[in-house]
């Protein structure tokens, strides 16, 4: 928490980012491309629910850049972080640890939406009732922004994400050991999860990362 608080640039921040090691290299790129499409697809004049938004990582660039931020997670340690930072840092924003499957803290609708690194954390069988639960919270036409990490066309990629899809997803031990203990989504897991709830509108794909812009129906 120190360590996120009295960074320079927490939106930034990883375990080596004083060193600027590989980690940080990786995250910048990745957050400067997810900027790219949140200023490309959202306005600032409507806010924005940053689902998932951990420490607050997007949440800290959005609000500095004059975008209304709401964020969620389950996890009370980030929410406590993100809540600090936006204190610190003289920001506004609000922060809601909450499961949005199972409970219903959260009120009103909203047209811009930010699913960024989260969607491969949720269980496979869950993902459906997920969307629909996106759904609900997205207002008329809601724009979606997920990212994912791309699933690679290596032979080691590909039987990784094959042993989650037979073997880790259903067992608990590996939950809470793995960074990815499920099958990541590709493009057509996204087209049948969205099915009758939002339109793919754009998917983009690099090295590293898939990206997708979705409209709700």
């Amino acid at each position: 928490k120190e360590s996120i608080l009295t960074c320079p640039e927490p939106h930034l921040w990883t375990t080596d980012y004083n060193e600027q090691g590989r980690v940080y290299q990786e995250m910048k790129e990745r957050i400067g491309q997810q900027q790219q499409l949140i200023e490309k697809y959202f306005d600032k004049a409507e806010p924005v629910l940053d689902i998932g938004c951990g420490f607050g990582r997007q949440a800290y660039w959005l609000a500095l850049h004059g975008y209304k931020v709401t964020g969620t997670d389950t996890s009370n340690v980030f929410v406590d972080i993100a809540n600090t930072l936006f204190e610190k840092n003289k920001l506004k924003g609000a922060f809601v640890c909450t499961d949005i499957l199972h409970d219903n803290k959260l009120t009103g609708t909203y047209r811009q939406l930010l699913l960024l690194d989260v969607l491969e954390h949720i269980s496979p069988n869950k993902r459906r009732q997920f969307f629909e639960r996106l759904h609900s919270l997205g207002g008329e036409e809601a724009t979606l922004i997920i990212s994912l990490p791309h699933e690679k066309k290596r032979l080691s990629s590909w039987a990784n994400n094959h042993v989650r899809r037979a073997i880790t997803q259903h067992l608990a031990y590996f939950h809470n050991k793995e960074e990815h203990p499920y099958p990541i989504p590709n493009k057509n897991n996204i087209a049948g999860l969205s099915k009758r709830l939002f339109n793919v509108h754009m998917f983009q794909s690099n090295r590293a990362m898939d990206y997708y812009i979705l409209h709700r129906i």
